[in-house]
């Protein structure tokens, strides 16, 4: 059996592109797709120049045309992608007197409506061997109260579209889970905020990316075969025991 291809949205950014690189180092093609075209193709450059298998190309997830053009120039490749990492996301720090109408649609139709288009547009092939796999990137911010009041309303609406998407894919062999990091060393993070991130996490760690695009390869194995319709928090514990939105004592 050949080795899978990883759809992966959201490539040029920090998880994105790690988890391109976690799955390439492990012998995977993957596919990098990115809003940017330039961005996708400079990960997928690197990812071919250390010996993986990887293209990288332009695509907008908000538009159904875009995505569905995606699909065809891969069926026309033969390429039929049985994993998909939705990780294309933003993130607008604001809260309900400072988000406008058009900023919170626009966070929820990359955040949610693109993982939604994405997925759908290529269910049949995730659904074809009978093995595929959907890991969508949640958030902390998802799982309870949080203060960016776009951002949080959108993944906490990805938690619920995987949990929805396991009555679609019911008795194909697809699996479907949701990866709610806390704070990550990325371009996102606020290293403003990183001394109270630390003093509020019990394993006193914020994640790298490479260690959440780990947990997102794992979803994706054959080992987790049995895992479905999960949201897997990886935060360090800190949101089992308290929020990073408390008031300091």
């Amino acid at each position: 059996m050949s080795t899978p291809t990883a759809l992966i949205t959201g490539a040029a950014g920090g998880l994105g592109s790690a988890i391109a690189r976690r799955l390439a180092s492990q012998g995977q093609p993957v596919v990098c797709i990115d809003v940017d075209q330039d961005a996708a193709e400079r990960t997928a450059g690197a990812i071919v120049e250390a010996g993986g298998s990887a293209t990288g190309l332009g695509v907008d997830i908000t538009d159904e045309e875009s995505v569905r053009e995606l699909h065809e120039t891969l069926a026309s490749q033969e390429v039929l992608p049985q994993h998909l990492v939705n990780a294309a996301g933003i993130l607008f720090r604001g809260q309900l007197d400072t988000t406008d109408t058009a900023t919170f649609r626009e966070v929820l139709d990359v955040n949610v409506t693109g993982a939604y288009t994405v997925t759908r547009e290529f269910a049949s092939d995730l659904a074809a061997t009978g093995a595929g796999r959907v890991v969508n990137i949640g958030s902390i911010a998802g799982m309870n109260g949080y203060e960016f009041t776009a951002y949080a309303t959108s993944k906490g609406a990805v938690v619920n579209l995987t949990r929805a998407l396991v009555l679609d894919f019911w008795g194909t062999g697809v699996t479907v889970n949701a990866v709610c990091p806390g704070p990550m060393r990325t371009p996102m993070l606020n290293t403003a905020a990183t001394e109270a991130f630390l003093r509020k996490t019990p394993t006193r760690h914020i994640s790298s990316a490479d260690e959440v695009a780990g947990v997102c390869a794992f979803l994706l194995s054959e080992d987790a075969r049995n895992i479905n319709g999960q949201a897997v928090v990886v935060d360090g514990g800190a949101t089992a025991v308290f929020r990073f939105t408390d008031e300091e004592a």
